[in-house]
């Protein structure tokens, strides 16, 4: 039975996996996209995330709040980043993250609706070791009280036949 729920959605996706694949070979390529799907999932759950699923090198979450979900962004993103530079592999690797709170329908175990699309939308315009949120979520967030510092630039993201979401 399907069930509406308002949740922040997250996407987290290795940057660059095919060329890891080419460049290092299937096994040290599988093998580093596992720990960085690894480091995803561990955040998720320490910020009270659901993982929804995996996407080959990329991961679906939900979590109650915005905060939380930047909590977990902030932790796979660093830790991601450390553990690269110290791993003995050298084998460079990034992420990025997009995230949007909205409505979705929960069936089963996964989620569907515009906000789903809408965080997707935003991973994709996220570059190597940056995290996109929408508008609304950065209004729904209390990082910006909660902390003394917070880096936060505002764009509004245009696509050509994709009906603009109100942010």
């Amino acid at each position: 039975m399907a069930k509406d729920l308002e949740v922040a959605i997250l996407f987290a996706d290795v940057v660059g996996s095919t060329q890891l694949y080419d460049q290092f070979g299937d096994t040290k390529a599988s093998e580093t996209v596992a720990l960085c799907l690894d480091v995803m999932k561990d955040a998720t759950r320490q910020f009270s995330g659901k993982v929804i699923k995996t996407i080959g090198d990329e991961i679906m979450a939900t979590f109650p709040t915005v905060d939380d979900a930047m909590g977990a962004a902030s932790q796979m993103q660093s830790r991601i980043s450390s553990d690269a530079e110290r791993s003995g592999t050298h084998i460079p690797v990034s992420i990025r993250i997009g995230c949007h709170f909205g409505p979705v329908v929960q069936e089963q175990n996964d989620i569907f609706g515009a906000a789903v699309h809408t965080a997707n939308r935003m991973t994709s315009q996220a570059k190597a070791r940056q995290i996109v949120i929408s508008g609304s979520s950065v209004e729904r967030s209390l990082l910006p009280r909660n902390r003394q510092s917070m880096h936060v630039v505002c764009r509004r993201l245009r696509r050509a036949g994709v009906q603009q979401p109100k942010f």
